[in-house]
């Protein structure tokens, strides 16, 4: 149950999609690192996002980021 708030926001994004995963790849993200931060439990292997296809989408996470002067 760690990551089942990830899990409710991602199948609520589907449902409202119209189960549309393509507009839903942020919140898929989200709940796959979830499920990767909590190795402890066995949830999933830790996999690179960028493996996982969601390069384009932590590139617009780190542009998003200010830079530090």
């Amino acid at each position: 149950g760690e990551c089942s708030a990830f899990k409710e926001r991602f199948m609520e994004c589907l449902r409202h999609s119209g189960y549309e995963s393509a507009a839903c790849r942020q919140s898929a993200m989200a709940y796959l690192e979830c499920r990767m931060d909590r190795r402890v439990t066995q949830l999933m292997a830790n996999e690179p996002l960028e493996k996982l296809g969601f390069k384009d989408l932590i590139n617009e996470k780190s542009e998003e980021k200010p830079e530090k002067s």
